[in-house]
C-alpha cells in the first residue's frame, strides 16, 4: 500500500513538469554579435534568443521589439548575470500591446534571421539582426523585493489499526 501511494504521488508531480513548447530545430549557439560579423551566413537560421525589451513598435500589420540580448539559462530565460552579447529586432505578426513589451520587460523568442538592418543606437551607427519570430514568451516581472519565503503547516491523521497522526512544516523560497 505504502508503495502505491508512492508511485501515485510521483506520477501526479510529473504531470506539474513543464515541457519546452519551443522548436528544438532551433540554435542557440548563434548569437546577434556573430550574426552581425559573419555578415548574411546565418541568414535563414532558425534561433532561439532572448534578452531584455530596449524598444517596442507597432506597425500597421505587425509589431517589432528591440532587444538587448542575453546568453538563455536552463530554463530559455535571459540570464542577466552573464555580459550581453548584442542586440536584435523581433518582427512578430500582429499587434503585441506596449504596454505589455515594455522597455525592461524579459522575453524569449524561436524564429528565423531574415535580415540585416542598419539603423542607431542613440547616435551611434548599428547593425540589427531581424528575427521573424514563430514565437515569443514574455516573462513575468522580477518582484522588486526579492525573494518571498512562503511557510506551508499540515497536520494529517489515519488509522487502519494503528492511530497515526503527523505534523509537517515547509518553508519555501
Amino acid at each position: 500500500m505504502k508503495s502505491l501511494l508512492i508511485i501515485c504521488l510521483f506520477a501526479s508531480l510529473t504531470g506539474c513538469a513543464q515541457t519546452p513548447t519551443r522548436p528544438p530545430a532551433a540554435d542557440r549557439s548563434i548569437t546577434p554579435r556573430m550574426v552581425v560579423d559573419t555578415g548574411e551566413q546565418y541568414l535563414s537560421h532558425q534561433v532561439e534568443w532572448g534578452g531584455v525589451i530596449v524598444e517596442s513598435r507597432n506597425l500597421h500589420q505587425s509589431s517589432e521589439l528591440q532587444v538587448l540580448a542575453y546568453p538563455l539559462d536552463a530554463a530559455a530565460r535571459p540570464d542577466l548575470e552573464q555580459p550581453p552579447n548584442g542586440r536584435f529586432i523581433v518582427v512578430s505578426p500582429g499587434y503585441l500591446e506596449s504596454v505589455d513589451y515594455a522597455k525592461g520587460r524579459q522575453v524569449t523568442l524561436s524564429g528565423r534571421i531574415s535580415a540585416l538592418r542598419p539603423s542607431k543606437v542613440g547616435e551611434a551607427d548599428y547593425l540589427f539582426p531581424v528575427v521573424d519570430s514563430s514565437e515569443i514568451e514574455l516573462w513575468p516581472e522580477q518582484s522588486r523585493g526579492g525573494v518571498t519565503p512562503r511557510f506551508n503547516f499540515g497536520i494529517s491523521g489515519g488509522s487502519g489499526g494503528r492511530i497515526r497522526t503527523g505534523v509537517g512544516v515547509g518553508i519555501q523560497f
